[in-house]
C-alpha cells in the first residue's frame, strides 16, 4: 500500500472556500513606505504577501493594519504586492490589490497570524470583523492508494 500527499493549492492558500469569499469591487494602492516591519523586507526590495491586513489610510491608500482600528475596517490582501521588478518581467510595477471583505479563510496561513498554532491577534480579528469565518488549515491530504 502506498501513500500520496497532495497538496491543494487552488487560488490563494489562505482562503478555505473560494466560494465563500467577498471582493470589493475596488482594490487599493499600497503604500510602500508604511509597510516598514522586517518582515516586509527593506526598502527598494520590500515583498507584502496576499492575506496580509490592511487598511485605508485618510489618502485611500492601503496600509498595515495595527489591530486597534474598529470592528470591520479591515481588509485582506488578494495579490502580492513586489516593490522590485524582477529583471524582464512586469512583476513589481503595480502597486495595486484587490480586497477580501469576508469569507473563509486559514487563519494559520495569513501572514498576520504568529504563535504556536499560527493565530491572528484579537485586535486584528476585530478590525476584519464578522464577515470572516477562520479555520485551522489541515495541509496535505493523504491519500492511501
Amino acid at each position: 500500500m502506498s501513500r500520496t500527499v497532495t497538496t491543494y493549492g487552488l487560488g490563494v492558500k489562505f482562503t478555505a472556500d473560494e466560494q465563500s469569499l467577498q471582493r470589493i469591487a475596488l482594490g487599493g494602492t499600497v503604500k510602500l513606505a508604511s509597510f516598514t516591519d522586517a518582515k516586509f523586507g527593506t526598502a527598494g526590495n520590500r515583498v507584502i504577501p496576499a492575506g496580509t491586513v490592511v487598511i485605508r489610510d485618510t489618502d485611500k491608500s492601503l496600509i498595515p493594519a495595527a489591530g486597534t482600528e474598529a470592528a470591520g475596517k479591515a481588509f485582506l490582501m488578494a495579490s502580492d504586492i513586489v516593490e522590485a521588478p524582477l529583471p524582464g518581467t512586469s512583476r513589481g510595477s503595480d502597486l495595486t490589490t484587490g480586497l477580501y471583505a469576508g469569507g473563509v479563510i486559514y487563519e494559520d496561513q495569513l501572514p498576520d497570524a504568529i504563535g504556536t498554532p499560527k493565530v491572528l491577534s484579537a485586535g486584528l480579528k476585530t478590525a476584519l470583523g464578522s464577515n470572516f469565518i477562520f479555520q485551522a488549515s489541515q495541509g496535505s491530504l493523504i491519500v492511501t492508494v
